[in-house]
């Protein structure tokens, strides 16, 4: 077995709950609070939150496994899969400061969805949750940006061997079956960049698969199939087909076991592509620190880093709620004329507003020589606004709110869940929902939260 997967497998198997320094299982609290928000907005506003139930009973995917809002159950496997679906599919979920991946979406489910099924406490939940930010973490920040440049999705790719590490942690899972299951993701990875310019909606379904499969290739792992030695690393492995070789593994398993990963994610303030977010914190923020309003701008310049400005660069007007979010224009236009963005500028008579298509006009994205020297370890945006009457403001932002160097505390997270889940459980429910999962480590179970979290209204 190589190296990696032996140390890395050696890590999943062997770490405890209690070797967790305070400040992580507190961020991790953090992090499944604010994935449950994302959830809780995709069961209710992603397009195929309907369709993708029905297509499991097609596929006779029935259990008693929870999905996030709503009255449903299905399979555990699959309950993780969708709930996966949900917390990606409005670009509300978490991700790495620099590695271009949504982790939190694949491992928090997937952990979810395995402790319901076996009864494990929470205090297994947290230290699997930690696992699996930390091992998806590790391998996307060790393979971009080239991973991306090659045409694959992160947050699918590296997030199936997150998902397999958080299955073999909640399972227990011994350090030969940890390096199996990994082994096994390998041959498990999947996820194309091509879904964020056509078909965004199956974005979220992609991801999805990366729960399903990293499930699928710990249960397969713990009745003892084989798999590769050389998974990553061998002649013909992952890393020579994702990112041509080019892979440091020693710089990969830096500080394994005391570094934990989970440190680096931002939160997302705006249900949008986070390559949107510098430029519109940084309009938002030269407006407010020079009174501009929307009618006296002339023009609007953003300078961003290549991968934005492929992904988010487009000039013309979207036509539908997935280009929308991956508009940078349109993101500016609206935080502009509403001084943020949120779920309501996603309202397809807001998309099509003509106010806002006119605004989106002046807005002009460009890739900057300054910021793309910061990419990928800052991503940030050069903002320059020019009024009609000839005066320019200009501002660069490199960190954001919710970024690790400008967190976000627990109780606005709360007031993120809050928001997205109101209108599907009570408020009374919300409340005992933070209640449980700030004290999640003295949970004995999952069951009574998990029912918590399905629709009640």
């Amino acid at each position: 077995m190589e190296v990696m997967v032996n140390a890395l497998s050696q890590f999943i198997a062997e770490t405890k709950y209690e070797e967790l320094p305070e400040p992580i299982i507190l961020c991790t609290k953090e992090r499944i609070i604010d994935i449950l928000s994302a959830a809780m907005a995709g069961s209710s506003l992603w397009e195929y939150r309907n369709e993708i139930i029905e297509a499991s009973r097609d596929m006779e995917c029935r259990g008693n496994s929870t999905l996030i809002g709503r009255e449903e159950t299905v399979s555990f496997p699959t309950a993780a899969a969708i709930n996966c679906a949900y917390a990606h599919s409005v670009e509300l979920d978490d991700g790495h400061k620099n590695a271009g991946i949504h982790a939190g979406a694949v491992v928090v489910p997937t952990v979810l969805s395995l402790a319901e099924k076996i009864n494990a406490s929470g205090k297994n939940v947290i230290l699997a949750v930690v696992i699996g930010y930390d091992v998806a973490y590790r391998f996307a920040r060790s393979m971009s940006p080239l991973l991306i440049e090659n045409g694959f999705h992160p947050s699918a790719a590296c997030g199936t061997m997150g998902a397999a590490a958080a299955a073999a942690s909640i399972l227990g899972l011994n350090q030969y079956q940890a390096a199996k299951a990994l082994s096994l993701s390998a041959l498990f990875t999947s996820g194309i960049m091509e879904a964020t310019h056509s078909g965004q909606s199956s974005k979220g379904v992609m991801v999805g698969h990366a729960a399903f499969a990293g499930i699928n290739a710990a249960i397969m792992a713990k009745n003892g199939f084989t798999a590769p030695d050389a998974p990553f690393n061998g002649t013909d492995g992952l890393f020579k087909a994702l990112s041509v070789g080019d892979v440091d593994v020693a710089n990969m398993l830096e500080g394994l076991g005391k570094n934990y990963e989970i440190k680096d994610t931002y939160v997302k303030l705006y249900p949008t592509c986070r390559h949107t977010h510098a430029p519109i914190e940084g309009t938002i923020a030269l407006c407010l620190e020079h009174n501009i309003a929307a009618d006296e701008i002339k023009r609007i310049d953003i300078g961003t880093y290549p991968i934005a400005y492929r992904l988010t660069g487009a000039a013309e007007a979207p036509h539908d709620i997935q280009q929308a979010r991956f508009s940078a224009p349109y993101c500016v236009a609206s935080a502009l004329l509403g001084g943020t963005f949120g779920i309501v500028d996603l309202k397809g008579e807001n998309i099509r507003n003509d106010r806002r298509i006119k605004i989106s006009s002046l807005v002009h994205v460009y890739v900057d020589k300054e910021v793309t020297s910061e990419f990928p370890q800052k991503r940030g945006a050069k903002i320059r606004i020019e009024l009609k009457n000839g005066t320019s403001f200009e501002k660069t932002v490199y960190t954001l709110k919710g970024s690790p160097e400008l967190p976000i505390g627990y109780p606005e997270l709360c007031e993120k869940f809050k928001n997205m889940a109101k209108g599907l459980i009570s408020t009374e429910t919300i409340m005992e929902i933070c209640d449980k999962v700030w004290k999640f480590d003295s949970l004995t179970e999952l069951g009574a939260l998990m029912k918590l979290l399905k629709s009640s209204i």
